[in-house]
């Protein structure tokens, strides 16, 4: 069976029950789904026939089950990081959304593909929404008016694909490429058409934007595995990190930073995975699990700020490490594992990730996207936690099932990033291996957190966090005034009057009698 489908089941059980069952009754489910992942065994079957197509809803492979380990893991994280916190709501949509996250990565037919990759969008709209917030009705319409052009987009690659191969079996693409690449690229938030993330995952409850933060973009880039092998889309990665990092550093609102994070770590995937050497696949497949496991944390950590002190703003924060030493610890470790600090997780791939290509402009580029990224840690981390403002009001303590949870991920990180062979053990590296801990890869892993801390210290009156207007870098409205400019004058062109019609029919018959005597 699909483990996804225990989450799709277990959905419209937890609707009907209450309280703390309801979330027993979750870790439960959760707790078994990570056994059916583990426990899968490689090859396909559950296959049936539907119309004259075959569908097969269980395809297994190694690199789809380490993904669904790590999504089988964070939910169960995420479910007890959210324990007694939530609603029959929540729990209903969020083990829709997790369900066909994880049901998606284990089909091997581009029908059922588009219908899971199509339920996370519908279930994570209504996720967003949160009609006691007005907000949120702006801006989950934003998401899911650009995840239905992703939707249209990925059927009419389809049926592009079927019409020409006469095959719907789950595959590297082979027609209709410029549909798939705008379908995954909306669904993975590449740059320019990453607009949809931050506005969404910022102003969401923080129990919501932690189980966001782990699936949509990674699906997205699950998609790119499985369906596109393009070497060119490396250079868009590339951009996509050096771009989303500099975003990041210009937030004070720690769930906008940790977004805008999102869409430059994303670009080490699509790097690694479009190199498509051996190395690079690994590295870029492994950043993803090791995304959804420290950026995972990382909004748990805030997410904690939040629920205890009721503020986000770096602005408003400050000394908060003598207040929750053990949610500053949490922080500290997802902080290093993003940046890359040797005998953590982040370690581990990015250092696959570069030793998979001899391109120096994405080697350099990934160098400089690392510096952007240490900096911005320690710009959340020294402002949020370290700095001395003891005027932050502590309102109540975290939830243990909070402490919890981001212990549960933490631990996982530290054996990653101590005990890479369990990770490679997934990944076919022939004679190809990267000795992790030697002293040369440390010291490449250190360089840009170093240079960061030196331009940090240089630069600290820059980076402090202080009042400013917002602004918009959003250009889809301004396209739609555009159009709607545009569909303003045809409309007085096409007024209805007959007349009108009748002179135009005259005029372009005269141009023809023209055209035809000359």
């Amino acid at each position: 069976m699909n483990p996804g489908m225990i989450y799709l089941l277990g959905a419209g059980i937890l609707y009907f029950i209450k309280g703390r069952l309801r979330d027993l009754l979750s870790i439960l489910i959760s707790l078994i789904a990570l056994v059916m992942v583990w426990t899968l065994p490689l090859g396909e079957g559950l296959t049936f026939s539907f119309l004259d197509f075959e569908i097969i809803l269980l395809s297994v492979n190694d690199v789809s089950r380490l993904i669904g380990l790590v999504f089988a893991f964070f939910a169960l994280a995420a479910i007890v990081y959210s324990f007694l916190l939530t609603d029959k709501r929540y729990s209903f949509l969020t083990y829709i959304y997790i369900g066909s996250s994880l049901t998606l990565l284990f089909v091997g037919d581009f029908f059922s593909f588009y219908i899971f990759w199509e339920l996370m969008t519908i279930s994570s709209y209504f996720l967003i929404f949160d009609k006691t917030k007005p907000i949120t009705g702006q801006t989950s319409y934003y998401y899911f008016t650009m995840h239905m052009v992703g939707a249209v987009s990925l059927l009419w690659g389809i049926l592009l694909q079927y019409v020409n191969t006469g095959s719907i079996l789950l595959t590297t693409v082979e027609y209709g490429l410029p549909f798939f690449i705008l379908a995954v690229g909306i669904k993975l938030a590449f740059i320019g058409l990453h607009t949809w993330l931050p506005q969404n995952y910022a102003n969401v409850s923080f129990i919501t934007s932690v189980a966001l933060s782990a699936y949509t973009t990674k699906v997205g880039v699950y998609g790119m595995y499985r369906l596109l092998g393009e070497e060119f889309l490396a250079y868009g990665g590339v951009i996509t990190a050096i771009i989303g990092v500099l975003f990041a550093l210009k937030q004070t609102e720690v769930r906008k930073l940790l977004s805008y994070h999102i869409v430059s770590q994303i670009g080490y995937m699509i790097v690694g995975i479009g190199v498509r050497s051996s190395l690079g696949v690994a590295g870029g497949i492994l950043h993803l699990v090791n995304n959804v496991l420290y950026k995972g944390l990382l909004f748990m950590v805030i997410g904690t700020v939040i629920y205890v002190t009721d503020k986000e703003d770096l602005v408003d924060l400050g000394g908060l490490a003598k207040k929750l030493p053990l949610t500053s610890l949490y922080g500290v470790i997802a902080s290093l594992g993003i940046a890359g600090f040797p005998f953590l997780n982040g370690h581990i791939s990015k250092l696959l990730i570069k030793s998979g290509t001899s391109d120096p402009i994405l080697i350099w580029g990934l160098f400089i996207a690392g510096i952007g990224t240490s900096l911005s840690f320690m710009k959340v981390m020294y402002f949020g936690f370290f700095r001395d403002k003891g005027n932050v009001e502590i309102k109540r303590k975290p939830k243990r099932s909070m402490l919890i949870a981001m212990g549960m991920v933490s631990f996982v990180m530290i054996i990653i990033g101590i005990m890479p062979q369990l990770a490679e053990g997934f990944f076919d590296l022939g004679a190809k291996s990267v000795s992790y801990f030697s002293l040369s890869y440390i010291w490449a892993s250190l360089q840009p957190i170093l240079l960061a801390l030196i331009i940090f210290k240089l630069a600290h009156d820059i980076i402090e966090p202080h009042p400013h207007p917002e602004v918009d870098r959003d250009f889809y409205p301004r396209v739609k005034g555009g159009l709607d400019y545009l569909a303003n004058l045809f409309s007085q062109v096409q007024n209805g009057d007959l007349s009108r019609y009748i002179l135009w029919m005259v005029a372009t018959l005269v141009i023809f009698w023209i055209k035809i005597s000359i």
